[in-house]
């Protein structure tokens, strides 16, 4: 990614949190540009999903202007992503306009498959590496949906403290979040095992490439249960 804006010249320092946000927000790009603009000079960048500049001609600001475009009708306009750069960044009602999305999975093709997903539903995907860092991440903060792997971390589903956790979450956390469980013992879309296992889905390992299409499934089915209640809660207050 660029390291200088093309206007002023000046070193791009952006927090820490704010690169993870704009690459998070560059794998999401399937056509097009991310507009940022520059917090020292206020002028507008635009990114290619490769984090490059999207306009070679702002890297040299005396080249001609390409007058064969000029009959060509405009291009709809960039998608607007200004908070990523504002001060209120780290604001709650900006955060939660990425929904997280956290994995348990060890590394390899199930797993990459499954974050792959997640990035084209425009979830942002956190890896833990362990148990005890999924126990850790799930108490800390929000996610939208948990997926986790019935051999994880080298322990089966049944002797799981992070499974154990799942069924035991209060329901006042647990109706917000779909819980997706992946193996090769399930049986893809079979509610009898979901249930069981008090887990919104199962995919087989063999499935995953599916992932996104089951997703999409198991999300209509959860706002048919939850969806009313969920909102009847919202109206009086309770969440």
């Amino acid at each position: 990614m660029i390291t200088h804006c093309p206007h002023c010249r000046k070193e791009l320092r952006f927090s820490e949190t704010q690169h993870t946000k704009i690459a998070s927000a560059l794998k999401t790009i399937q056509s097009g540009t991310l507009k940022l603009r520059c917090p020292l000079c206020n002028k507008s960048i635009e990114l290619l999903s490769d984090g490059s500049l999207a306009d070679w001609r702002q890297e040299n600001v005396t080249a001609q202007p390409d007058t064969r475009a000029s009959n060509l009708p405009e291009p709809p306009p960039p998608p607007d992503v200004e908070w990523l750069t504002a001060e209120t960044f780290e604001d709650e009602a900006r955060i939660q306009d990425i929904p997280k999305a956290l994995i348990l999975i060890d590394p390899g093709k199930v797993r990459d498959a499954v974050a792959g997903a997640l990035v084209e539903s425009f979830f942002q995907p956190i890896n833990a590496g362990t148990v005890s860092e999924g126990l850790s991440l799930i108490r800390g903060a929000m996610y939208t949906m948990v997926v986790l792997h019935s051999g994880f971390d080298g322990v089966s589903l049944r002797d799981s403290e992070f499974h154990k956790y799942m069924c035991r979450m209060p329901m006042t956390k647990r109706r917000y979040l779909i819980y997706v469980l992946v193996g090769p013992g399930f049986h893809s879309l079979y509610s009898l095992d979901a249930l069981s296992n008090s887990a919104n889905l199962v995919i087989n390992d063999n499935d995953v490439r599916f992932f996104k299409n089951f997703y999409k499934r198991a999300r209509t089915e959860y706002d048919d249960l939850f969806g009313p209640y969920i909102e009847a809660l919202k109206s009086h207050g309770i969440r």
